[in-house]
């Protein structure tokens, strides 16, 4: 239990005063120690979001240049558009002769006759049922049946049937309108079953016809596949959207005259990819640049928290910009890391003898300006003539797969930019972690441990220096006491 603290009574000191003011310079060591440790924990923050950055545009690259398919971008013109559109992986030339028939998906209806029991609150017992079990066999989108249970109950409602059916994945849809008591049952998928109706009761239930009036267990069956001719080929298909000879086609009406559809290079689109990439690129290269090169004021560490008490929100903020100011300055891993993004995009695609293998025979240099820190510059024409004149082999250099080998490396650029991507994050991960990471696992998590350890330490430590301190101005009052007490009975004798 901490000692009794006599506070100045008998010597007129301000020892809570004196006492915090040596405690202040017994402090600043401490200060020091937790500042180290905010500005750690700052940088590494920033490593951290260098790191999303990375992976933000990693993620672009994987999503627009993985499949070469991505990027090798056609369009189709179609010389009749109200009848037929298309979007293409190559070139070429299609002609549909003639469309004779669209698809179009099954639906059937029935009727509850009795006007009384109309209301979707109506129950199965009602309309005369008990708890069933019910299979509907229901044409799919690839043109087979699927087969689903329900396990509807006599207490279930209108309601609930029709949720329950809509809740299913069975690919079909219900609807009731209690007005006219109709019960409308459609399946999602279009075209036409050929062995029977495309929404069918099985098992022998009679569920649809003793509660909602129809007809039979064939429950629709006006299905219709698209009819048409291709190329000279009579054929059907299930859809009106359908992929055949490097196209998917979409019918939009029937016709008897001939559409052409055309798949050429879309030059546009892909220079525009183009253009999109190396703007994210400069993005992502500008603003580490900035922070390899960001401003450091060593007069501006981190505030304490007794330094904030006496500062309004404003000069906190002002403070904060400065004191998190240059923690990545001159950062070798940052540094490292852009250079190995640059080398990535530099060098020929394979040792063949191609005519495009780089990016720069395709118009994509680096900026001759230092200030510009390695940014991409485009020559759109040259681009443009590129891929103009050789899409396959723009496209090959750009997303080709590949590997790298002692002898060659045939990597696109985009698969060599990724590695590098990798490399790099790995780099900032060893020094400053993830979220998912406990410290123990990356080095400055282990100094930010030992950091705490160290901080601890010295909070014990100056309870111990501030309890000495108080023990000692104790000992001097009650000394003063002491002798102000002896002196005022010696005074006594003096005086008579």
């Amino acid at each position: 239990m901490a000692g009794i603290r006599i506070g100045g009574l008998a010597s007129g000191m301000d020892i809570d005063s004196i006492v915090e003011k040596l405690m202040t310079a017994e402090r600043i060591p401490l200060d020091k120690l937790t500042q180290k440790k905010t500005t750690t924990e700052w940088q590494r923050d920033s490593y951290r979001a260098v790191n999303t950055k990375l992976k933000a545009f990693d993620d672009y690259l994987r999503d627009n240049f993985l499949l070469s398919s991505s990027f090798n971008m056609k369009k189709v013109a179609s010389t009749n558009e109200g009848a037929v559109t298309a979007t293409g992986k190559s070139e070429g030339n299609v002609t549909i002769n003639k469309i004779d028939q669209l698809a179009s998906a099954a639906y059937g209806v029935g009727t509850i006759a009795d006007a009384s029991k109309r209301s979707k609150s109506t129950t199965m017992a009602d309309l005369g049922l008990a708890d069933q079990t019910v299979k509907l066999n229901v044409l799919q989108a690839d043109g087979t049946m699927k087969e689903t249970s329900y396990n509807f109950k006599a207490t279930d409602k209108i309601s609930d049937v029709v949720t329950k059916i809509n809740g299913s994945n069975a690919g079909v849809s219900a609807f009731y309108d209690e007005k006219t008591g109709q019960m409308s049952l459609s399946a999602k998928a279009s075209g036409e079953n050929k062995a029977g109706g495309e929404i069918e009761v099985t098992g022998g239930s009679t569920f649809f016809q003793t509660a909602f009036g129809f007809t039979s267990n064939v429950l629709a069956d006006n299905g219709k596949n698209a009819k048409l001719t291709l190329n000279g080929a009579e054929i059907e298909r299930n859809s009106n959207s359908f992929t055949e000879l490097g196209m998917t086609f979409t019918l939009k009406a029937t016709s008897t005259t001939n559409t052409t559809l055309t798949s050429t290079t879309d030059v546009d689109a892909m220079v525009d990819k183009v253009k999109e990439f190396v703007e994210k690129y400069n993005d992502v290269i500008s603003g580490m640049n900035g922070q390899l090169k960001e401003k450091k004021y060593r007069d501006f560490p981190p505030l304490t928290e007794e330094q904030r008490k006496d500062m309004s929100e404003e000069e906190q903020k002002l403070w904060d910009e400065k004191a998190k100011s240059g923690l990545l300055r001159s950062d070798s891993i940052v540094s490292n890391g852009l250079s190995g993004m640059r080398n990535s995009i530099y060098g020929r695609v394979g040792n063949e003898s191609n005519i495009i293998d780089t990016l720069a025979e395709i118009g994509i240099t680096t900026s001759s300006a230092y200030s510009d820190g390695g940014k991409l510059v485009i020559d759109e024409d040259k681009l443009r003539k590129a891929l103009t004149e050789n899409p396959d082999q723009v496209v090959k250099t750009i997303t080709n797969p590949g590997e790298k080998t002692n002898v060659e490396d045939t990597r696109g650029i985009v698969q060599r930019l990724r590695a590098s991507i990798t490399d790099f994050t790995r780099s900032i991960e060893a020094k400053a972690g993830k979220v998912t990471v406990t410290d123990q696992q990356y080095t400055m998590g282990k100094s930010l441990i030992d950091m705490n350890e160290r901080i601890s330490k010295f909070q014990r430590r100056l309870e111990d220096v501030e309890a000495r301190y108080w023990k000692q101005f104790t000992a001097m009052e009650s000394a003063i006491n002491k002798a102000n007490s002896q002196s005022s009975y010696l005074s006594q004798f003096g005086a008579s």
